[in-house]
């Protein structure tokens, strides 16, 4: 890769160490340049919708195909939404609960997936059971395995949990949840973009994804993949008065989207294309396992991602004894290297190594992380 030429269309590069990918992308100038040039259309000749709906209608159609294409699914099973958040509300709003009924998630989930699973407790009487993360492929299964019982109604799991980077067996789990007739939503937030992900192939019934992080699409641009056979399953339930639905996975698409930021999200998988997924993955997985290994050298300092390289990504994320996660990612922050503090199960540090980070930047990471757990464990002198 020519990473020179990739970081001259990351204006960000310039200002900072941009490490945090996995909350939000940095701006790519193809996205910019398509947002730009889509809104100044939009002021010249009027809003599509009213102006000229047919050709708003193709468009967005042919956006959403290119964004199907990308998942390895067909444009019909996708609908477009605003993050996965949209998504995964969509997928547990559409089942019909009843109180007793049990829905398995990691003890990693982001919020997008916990606090509307945790309103069905409240709602619906439905009981959440967690599955911890932690070892390798086979123990991960598992406990899998131990959790699912009669009254498993969903498992809604993070294909790449958010805090320690996991990437979960995906299609194991699938195969071992479908023998026991349980159906399968994965939060896609961090998967996409980062490796190769076929979701036919998959074999999952709901996918809820979004394109700003790892995608590099605008915030807050999202979509979610229905499986065909639960398409006309799923209850629907409007969250809002704009109601598009007709056929397919557009049954579920509830409020208008803006379509320059799906055009752009578009723009954005074909940079990522032409640089090749598995070169990125390749390149990113590099990077990162060098990452650990000099992080490790740092006294005190913990790495919180799996053993087992096959399981580990670009997110790379660290503890270190008797310091705070938010205290040395402030820090950081002060020295203009951007990260993201976890608390999810431990306070740490999140690290996103991206296809555009230098091996520079992470040796800077790695120096400036030095100091500041030295410091902190040094005595502070009496006031």
């Amino acid at each position: 890769m020519d990473i020179a030429a990739i970081r001259a269309q990351l204006p960000l590069t310039r200002e900072c160490i941009y490490l945090n990918t996995g909350g939000i992308a940095p701006g790519l100038e193809a996205v910019t340049q398509t947002l730009v040039s889509e809104y100044q259309e939009i002021a010249r000749r009027g809003p599509p919708l009213i102006m000229d709906y047919q050709r708003h209608s193709e468009r967005l159609e042919e956006t959403r195909g290119k964004l199907a294409r990308f998942c390895g699914v067909e444009a019909a099973d996708l609908c477009l939404t605003h993050g996965v958040a949209d998504g995964t509300t969509t997928v547990f709003n559409g089942f019909d609960w009843q109180p007793g009924d049990e829905l398995i998630l990691t003890d990693e989930e982001h919020p997008a997936v916990q606090m509307p699973a945790e309103r069905l407790t409240t709602s619906h009487g439905v009981q959440l059971r967690f599955l911890p993360i932690g070892g390798g492929e086979a123990q991960i299964l598992q406990r899998l395995e131990d959790l699912i019982t009669p009254r498993t109604r969903l498992l809604a799991l993070s294909h790449v949990t958010t805090d320690t980077g996991t990437r979960l067996p995906a299609r194991a789990i699938v195969e071992l949840a479908h023998q026991r007739g349980v159906p399968v939503l994965y939060d896609g937030a961090q998967s996409l973009g980062q490796f190769p992900v076929n979701l036919s192939q998959l074999g999952a019934d709901f996918y809820s994804l979004l394109a700003y992080k790892w995608m590099f699409g605008p915030y807050t641009a999202g979509a979610l993949y229905v499986e065909k056979s639960w398409q006309e399953k799923l209850r629907v339930v409007p969250s809002s008065a704009n109601y598009f639905g007709s056929s397919g996975a557009r049954r579920f698409e509830f409020a208008a989207v803006p379509p320059p930021y799906y055009y752009a999200s578009a723009a954005a998988t074909d940079y990522i294309q032409g640089l090749g997924i598995p070169r990125i993955e390749a390149q990113v997985k590099a990077l990162a396992a060098v990452l650990r290994r000099h992080l490790e050298t740092i006294p005190g300092l913990v790495i919180e991602n799996p053993q087992d390289p096959a399981m580990c990504t670009g997110i790379v994320t660290f503890r270190v004894e008797g310091v705070e996660g938010p205290h040395i990612s402030t820090a950081l922050r002060t020295r203009k290297i951007i990260t993201r503090p976890t608390g999810l199960k431990f306070s740490g540090v999140r690290v996103s190594v991206s296809f555009f980070t230098t091996q520079e930047e992470l040796d800077t990471l790695v120096g400036t992380v030095g100091e500041i757990a030295a410091a902190s464990r040094s005595p502070q002198p009496p006031s």
